[in-house]
């Protein structure tokens, strides 16, 4: 039988609370996921904070209005509810909620944010880190600066050569969509020494094929109805 492979939470657990917030990310671990993926912006005084997209909704003098999260004070954007009346949460709370129990995967979403995010990094020893983003010069730029970073690229497209794509880049992982995912892609990623990450997979058959090729981490929405199809 092949090796079940990591099992990441995307956003935490999304089918159940809402994505990138404390409830979503205690839910995956309640699952057992082996990893906690999530979205990272910095506010304009360089907290770094938990959220997809580089804006909120907020209502200003009556209109509602996209702001991006770069403009805001923390103390502004963290007391924002979100949809469900939920403030966005720090990278720093979520740290302290994972500790040890889960390596956490960050996606930096946001240029520039390099120094507040390695600051950040380095108030919690005790956890796993990994950075990645589709801007390939972000998690480049966090290993220059923290040389234990485990860093990845991410990708949407099929490299003509895996070798090219990474380059000098020294990573870790590969995230790659995962029906771009085939046998020579594995194979090449894993002569090169870098792990291959499936994002975002919530099919099961598809993820026990992708077990079969080797792939070594699955991404998911749904981290405990994959591990249990996977184990079982």
């Amino acid at each position: 039988m092949s090796r079940i492979p990591e099992i990441i939470a995307h956003r935490g657990a999304p089918r159940e609370c809402l994505e990138n917030t404390l409830a979503s990310f205690a839910r995956a671990l309640d699952q057992r996921a082996d990893g906690i993926e999530l979205d990272v912006h910095a506010t304009k005084d360089g907290v770094v904070v938990v959220h997809h997209d580089h804006t909120l909704l907020m209502t200003r003098d009556g209109v509602v209005a996209p702001v991006p999260i770069a403009d805001l004070m923390a103390t502004e954007a963290l007391s924002w509810p979100l949809s469900d009346g939920i403030p966005m949460p720090t990278l720093d709370a979520v740290c302290s909620l994972v500790g040890d129990q889960a390596t956490v995967y960050v996606e930096v979403k946001a240029l520039g944010i390099e120094g507040p995010l390695i600051a950040c990094l380095n108030r919690h020893p005790g956890v796993r880190f990994a950075v990645h983003a589709f801007d390939h010069r972000v998690p480049v730029a966090v290993r220059a600066q923290r040389p234990e970073t485990s860093i990845g690229l991410l990708s949407c497209s099929y490299p003509l050569s895996l070798d090219g794509f990474i380059g000098h880049a020294n990573v870790s992982a590969l995230w790659q969509q995962t029906h771009l995912i085939d046998a020579a892609l594995v194979a090449d990623a894993h002569r090169l020494g870098v792990r291959v990450i499936a994002w975002t997979e919530n099919d099961i058959s598809h993820a026990r094929a992708l077990m079969a090729l080797g792939v070594d981490a699955l991404c998911t929405d749904t981290p405990s109805a994959l591990r249990a199809a996977l184990e079982g």
